[in-house]
């Protein structure tokens, strides 16, 4: 810290006076503007829906009017409660009655939207005033909720269906309004129906909404009766219905629902039902910043003091500029500088880097001998049992010479074994393919096979799509090796399994035996020993294959080892699973 105070320093003097001014600038901006846009667009949005409410307030009571008017027209018509309790024996007296009510159709007055009148009676008669017949019988209508509500309280009652009930309004959602037919003793004679499609309905009110808000006829049952949604139609909302019945029974302008939308509500005494609009915040939220002129003159501010500090910057940090051109102009491993002159962080800089280089230069001298004995050690361990070229050589003389004699099953012994030593002799690739590992461990194992003259066998079971991952280099070779050597001192004869599964994006390998087997103390015993310090020619070890996953897959391997006596042993081990790539 002195060392900055005593020199100019770019961070104290420079940037941060310039990037806290600008960004304190921004901020209090931004959020005044926010503020203040947000709150008048959504006041301006209530004032709009309060007006469409009433708008739509004022349409629904003049299509209830008509409704009314036609109702009352109907029960007006004296004759029309003898027909429909009159029982209907022959086709001629359908015919009457449905001549009669049909003219009845044809004086009703003048509707502001479509409809279609159905009147049913006790008789089981049913009659539409449109094209198409009807789709429910007579009783089933009577039985309607609505109609039943409707005959209790001595009035029209709307309903919503989510299709009609002709066959000209089946495949779409109608308002449905109910009113009985009584006699003036009282007697229920039928009932009329009118059915106004919820699509004519929502004309009304379609063309006055807009992408920020919702409009919707909720019935005293939380069912939807209309919506600009039309997807909406039917379906139930408790949530809306307990704003709808707060904002009534407290006299509120509006409330704001668990997501903070405004809701606006009317009470409908006629249709028993309220006028919703559903006022949704985060449309006029996403609508802030591409409409507010003021943000874009902020953006303009800052993109001015961006470049004004990008032109101070570089009049005044040139020598980072020569540093950086060093940095760019170096080969390989970068080469130190001499120190620069300037502010106190760019001797810093020039200082850091300098040590970064010599340090980097040591790290690679490190690296490079590592790197080596790593090599090294991996042709010890290729090379673990026998001078390859040596035994190559020889092998291949005697093959000759056992050829000559016709001992083919000598030759094919010592054929796997010069394949053995092909795949091992002069490679000092870490990865091969699995398919590569399975053939090596074949050939072990025909070469080791005849030693114990049959008495233990072993088998390769690998998953066809194992064969093209890739696996470390003589991996699974040791581990058989072992359980050849170690597994049958006692029982004489038995089986190794070796299994090679893609099982979670994992390569899992399994070398398991039934052979003598291990108590907890002989296999802790084995585990010490094998995680010996010491390696020698004659012998590769559990450890040297545990090593070997651990730096290559360090975290992301396992190593498992269980055994019983009289029930043989079980090693596995699991690695991720990549495909491999020639070198």
């Amino acid at each position: 810290m002195k060392y900055l105070k005593k020199h100019n320093s770019i961070l104290f003097t420079l940037l941060m006076p310039i990037f806290s001014i600008t960004i304190i600038i921004l901020l209090f901006a931004t959020l005044t503007v926010s503020a203040i846009y947000i709150r008048q667009t959504e006041e301006a949005s209530i004032r709009a829906n309060h007006d469409i409410l009433k708008q739509t307030d004022a349409t629904l009571q003049l299509v209830h009017s008509h409704i009314y008017q036609i109702s009352s027209n109907i029960l007006q018509k004296p004759y029309l409660g003898d027909l429909l309790m009159k029982p209907i024996n022959n086709v001629l007296d359908e015919y009457n009655v449905r001549h009669q009510i049909a003219n009845l159709f044809k004086t009703n007055p003048y509707a502001m939207v479509n409809y279609e009148i159905t009147i049913t009676g006790v008789n089981g008669f049913v009659i539409c005033s449109g094209n198409g017949g009807p789709t429910m019988k007579a009783e089933d209508m009577l039985k309607l909720p609505a109609f039943q509500k409707s005959r209790k309280n001595n009035r029209i009652v709307y309903d919503s269906l989510s299709q009609g009930i002709s066959y000209s309004t089946e495949n779409s959602a109608v308002i449905l309004g109910c009113q009985p037919l009584i006699k003036a003793d009282g007697t229920l004679c039928g009932g009329i129906f009118i059915s106004i499609p919820e699509i004519s309905l929502k004309q009304f009110y379609q063309s006055i909404v807009n992408a920020n808000n919702n409009i919707l006829l909720l019935s005293s049952d939380g069912t939807i009766l209309s919506s600009n949604h039309s997807e909406d139609v039917g379906l139930k909302n408790n949530e809306l219905l307990d704003i709808a019945k707060k904002n009534k029974k407290e006299n509120l302008d509006y409330t704001r629902d668990k997501n903070r939308d405004i809701i606006l509500s009317r009470y409908i005494s006629y249709y028993d039902s309220y006028i919703i609009s559903k006022i949704t915040t985060s449309a006029i939220y996403k609508s802030f910043f591409p409409e507010f002129t003021t943000i874009l003159i902020i953006l303009m501010a800052l993109i001015l003091v961006f470049f004004s500090i990008i032109w101070i910057v570089r009049k005044n940090l040139l020598p980072l500029r020569k540093l950086a051109d060093h940095m760019a102009g170096a080969k390989d491993i970068p080469t130190p500088t001499t120190e620069l002159e300037g502010a106190a962080e760019i001797k810093m800089i020039t200082t850091s880097y300098n040590k970064m280089t010599d340090t980097l230069h040591s790290y690679l001298d490190e690296l490079n001998a590592a790197h080596e004995k790593q090599r090294k050690d991996e042709l010890d361990l290729l090379q673990m049992q026998i001078n390859p070229h040596f035994l190559y050589n020889t092998l291949n003389s005697v093959k000759h010479l056992i050829e000559i004699q016709n001992d083919f099953n000598a030759c094919s012994i010592i054929d796997a074994l010069i394949s053995l030593l092909r795949s091992t002799l002069g490679k000092t690739n870490t990865m091969v393919t699995v398919a590569d590992e399975v053939k090596n461990v074949k050939n072990y194992i025909s070469i080791i096979e005849p030693r114990y003259g049959g008495l233990v066998k072993a088998e390769v079971l690998v998953d066809d799509e194992c064969m093209p991952l890739e696996i470390p280099n003589l991996l699974l070779q040791p581990l058989v090796e072992n359980a050849f050597f170690h597994a049958f001192q006692e029982t004489k004869t038995g089986v190794i399994r070796i299994f090679i599964s893609l099982i979670d994006q994992e390569l899992s390998c399994e070398i398991i035996d039934n052979g003598d087997g291990m108590d907890a103390l002989q296999l802790a015993k084995t585990m010490k020993n094998e995680n010996a310090s010491h390696q020698s020619a004659t012998r590769i070890g559990l450890a040297n294959v545990k090593e070997r996953l651990n730096i290559l897959y360090p975290g992301k391997n396992t190593f498992q080892i269980t055994s019983e006596p009289g029930y043989g042993t079980n090693i596995t081990l699991s690695f991720p699973a990549i495909s491999h790539k020639m070198p």
